[in-house]
């Protein structure tokens, strides 16, 4: 198969064409005319530049012969390079707006997903761990650069400021499974979350969203505004600091089973469904243990009460939320079971 032509050959061969034109006018008013090579060279280029400032010399017959060749050859090269620019750059433009609007109807078909709302530190970390689990995901970006950037690594983006109803419209916040409100003004994540839901109360309800604060003051106000859960990444901080300081080798341990380490093992929550197989029956006769091999750590009620380490008599309900901990392969043969 062959390699396919790059898209910048044409106007490097054109550049080069220019040069030997140059080189090549340079070196006939030496020759011909007996300029020196700055006197030539100032005449090759108002030769090809077409300004029309005054010639150096009066050209002999051979001379001005040489400048009609000069100037056609000059014209011609120059009408190729800049054809193979102009092409080049209405290739870019038109595979851009071509590549937003596959980008439009891709966002519009989403349905289940994520909204990102803010690409910084925080909200690249959460594009990266969402792809990584195969999460569809769109990311609401105020900065042209970076949203160019992030359609050019393959992301689903949105231009835009995430504060205003038609950008979170555009990101399908109505159909979306959560929002995350992690741009740096907490005024701004309390904004995006007022928004959302007020957008999405009757046609989303289940939306959950996420909103991160720096302030300590900001919290209670952005959980009022609709959020269901407010993160402060230097709470967080400081609590995984001292657990790193007090307790290393339970660190060690969380970090093996939520991080991206390349291991099997992993938390996860999974919701009882009303069909299930599951409801009415005891954790010791499930068979959770003995046919997955994974193990429950806790079990969240619908009333919000949590159960930890539920013994062996303890009967699941349809809208439990288990959290177990094992094998991704064996969560993902239970997760289909308790649906």
């Amino acid at each position: 198969m062959l390699k396919k032509p790059s898209r910048f050959r044409n106007i490097r061969r054109g550049l080069a064409l220019l040069l030997v034109v140059m080189l090549g006018g340079t070196a006939g008013f030496v020759a011909l005319e007996g300029f020196s090579f700055l006197e030539a060279l100032y005449m090759t280029v108002i030769t090809l530049s077409t300004v029309g400032f005054r010639e150096v010399q009066p050209l002999s017959t051979t001379g001005q012969v040489f400048v009609i060749v000069l100037i056609v050859a000059g014209l011609m090269v120059m009408t190729y390079t800049l054809g193979a620019i102009g092409q080049v750059i209405i290739e870019v433009q038109f595979r851009k707006i071509l590549g937003r609007r596959r980008m439009v109807r891709e966002i519009g078909a989403l349905k289940g997903h994520f909204v990102i709302c803010g690409h910084g530190r925080m909200g690249q970390i959460l594009s990266q761990e969402l792809r990584a689990e195969n999460m569809p995901f769109v990311v609401v970006e105020g900065s042209a650069e970076l949203s160019e950037d992030l359609r050019e690594e393959g992301y689903l983006v949105v231009e835009g400021d995430a504060t205003q109803d038609e950008i979170l419209a555009e990101a399908g916040v109505t159909r979306a499974r959560g929002l995350v409100a992690v741009v740096s003004s907490d005024v701004d994540n309390l904004f995006i979350t007022l928004s959302a839901r007020e957008m999405t109360r009757e046609s989303n309800p289940g939306l959950y969203i996420l909103a991160r604060a720096s302030d300590e003051n900001s919290i209670q106000k952005i959980r009022r505004a609709g959020a269901d859960r407010v993160i402060s990444p230097y709470q967080i901080g400081g609590m995984r600091l001292v657990q790193a300081l007090l307790r290393p080798t339970v660190y060690d341990f969380v970090e093996v089973v939520t991080q991206s380490s390349g291991l099997d093992l992993m938390f996860e929550e999974l919701a009882v469904g009303e069909g299930s197989s599951l409801v009415d029956t005891t954790i010791k006769d499930s068979g959770i243990r003995a046919e997955f091999d994974v193990i429950a750590i806790a079990i969240k009620k619908p009333s919000g009460r949590m159960v930890f380490n539920p013994g062996p008599e303890y009967v699941i309900e349809a809208h439990d939320v288990l959290i177990f901990m094992g094998d991704k392969q064996q969560l993902a043969r239970l997760r289909k079971v308790l649906a």
